[in-house]
This record gives C-alpha cells, sequence and structure tokens, in this order.
C-alpha cells in the first residue's frame, strides 16, 4: 500500500510542479490571497478544536472495548490491489496535492531551487516521506495501546491550535512589528 502511496506522491508532485509558476504569480501579484489561505486554516483549525471539545465532554467514562473477530485465514492479498489501494486513498485526499503545490511554489519562489535541483531536492523529500511512512506503520502496533478517544481528542485540539496559530501567521506575515 506504501509503494502505491508513494506513486501517488510522485504524480501529484510532478503536476504541482507544472502549475507552481502560476500559484507563485498569484500569491504575489494578488494581496488578499494569503488573507484567504489564513482564514481558511483559522476555519478548519477553530472547527477542530471545537469539534474535540466537545467530543472530549461526551466520551463515556467506563472502558467497554469490543474485540473485534480479526481472522485473515482465508484473505488473500495481492501486491498490485494493495499498490492500487494505496494509489487510491492517496489521490483523493486534497491536502496531498495542496501540500504538493505549496512545497513546489516555496521550492521555486523562495529557495530558488531550479532545473535538476528540483529533481534532487524532490527525490529526497520523496524518499524522507517513504522512510517516515515506514517508521509509521513500524510504530503503529505499539501507539494502538495508547490511542483512547480521549487522547484523540486532546491531540485533535493540539492540532486545531497549530492550525489556528499558522493561519494567524500567514495573515500577518508581511507585517513588521
Amino acid at each position: 500500500m506504501d509503494v502505491g502511496i508513494l506513486l501517488s506522491d510522485a504524480l501529484y508532485l510532478t503536476a504541482s510542479l507544472f502549475i507552481a509558476e502560476k500559484i507563485n504569480y498569484w500569491l504575489y501579484s494578488v494581496s488578499y490571497i494569503k488573507y484567504i489561505a489564513g482564514g481558511i486554516f483559522l476555519v478548519i483549525g477553530g472547527y477542530s478544536i471545537f469539534k474535540n471539545y466537545l467530543s472530549l465532554k461526551t466520551i463515556p467514562s467506563s472502558k467497554e472495548i469490543k474485540e473485534v473477530n480479526t481472522s485473515s485465514e482465508n484473505i488473500i492479498i495481492y501486491p498490485l490491489q494493495l499498490i492500487g489501494k494505496g494509489f487510491g486513498l492517496n489521490a483523493i485526499n486534497p491536502a496531498v496535492l495542496v501540500f504538493w503545490i505549496a512545497a513546489c511554489t516555496y521550492a521555486t519562489k523562495e529557495l530558488q531551487i531550479q532545473g535538476a535541483g528540483l529533481l534532487y531536492y524532490f527525490g529526497i523529500t520523496i524518499i524522507t516521506l517513504f522512510s517516515i511512512d515506514l517508521l509509521k506503520i513500524y510504530f503503529s502496533s505499539k501507539l494502538k495501546n495508547y490511542l483512547n478517544p480521549k487522547n484523540l481528542c486532546y491531540l485533535g485540539i493540539i492540532v486545531g491550535c497549530a492550525l489556528v496559530f499558522f493561519g494567524i501567521t500567514i495573515c500577518f506575515k508581511e507585517i513588521k512589528l
């Protein structure tokens, strides 16, 4: 499945490189675009904080854990099936495309990377993402004992606060204090 995600990332990266120049033009010629982007971060972050705060109040205190039958005696999993599943799951996630567009616009405008430098930069980036994915797979079995609904709500609130912070930072980036 991870190979499918890697292939999907490579496809999105290639598409993002082609539109990075147009995105850079919009970001630097249209002054209000940063407020729209910052507002989106603020709304998503605020929603995450609100939703997780309300969920935190409704979590039952009793520990009712239901066992799920996970026997896989008769299941046959083919490698191409896993690659297709990973590719599809990554392809329908709009955050992946937004991430690669942001990475491409940053690399081309702020870091001034061009030509073969882009190939090296994003090659190392994709290898790093693939390695992190493998580490996530390894450590996910160890994390499942610590992840309960209450901890997930706290994590959602922290992520929401980070999104609000980044939204404010985007809106006030050009202001000198």
